[in-house]
């Protein structure tokens, strides 16, 4: 069966926005759009070292990292992997890209539903900023959030 990217892409995005707890909730805390948007990317942690260089990461390392050792994977198709992760204290939405170009085309079709992310190379997670924050001491990134629309 043969998939046309732009509608995995669709597909994706619905799948990562709608299970994502930050969908709506960006907009009720004043959070700017992501810096390609006209907004800036959240700074560095105030007070602490400089996060690491957001190296590229499977879904399992991601997961491991949130303390998700094995993620309900949703998507497994050779432009994105996209997986759940729900431990006892949150809950968060793992993709992964095979290239560059097709996580900034997700990223620009997600603006719309708002939500916070933490943007690595070619890999997103979706979750609760004081999530995305802790995780980002450990994996590097930057976080974007969005307003819904």
């Amino acid at each position: 069966m043969t998939i046309h990217p732009g509608k995995l892409l669709g597909v994706a995005c619905a799948v990562v926005l709608g299970a994502s707890l930050t969908a709506c909730g960006a907009s009720e805390t004043g959070a700017r759009p992501p810096a390609h948007h006209g907004g800036h990317a959240a700074p560095p942690a105030a007070g602490g070292p400089p996060a690491p260089e957001a190296t590229e990461q499977s879904i399992d390392q991601l997961g491991a990292a949130l303390g998700c050792p094995r993620p309900d994977v949703q998507v497994d198709a050779e432009e994105l992997r996209q997986a759940a992760c729900q431990t006892s204290s949150n809950r968060a939405t793992l993709v992964t890209f095979a290239t560059g170009k097709g996580q900034r085309d997700w990223l620009d079709a997600a603006q719309p539903y708002g939500g916070s992310y933490l943007v690595g190379e070619r890999w997103v997670v979706v979750s609760e900023p004081p999530v995305l924050e802790s995780l980002r001491t450990r994996l590097g990134g930057r976080i974007e959030s969005t307003r819904h629309h």
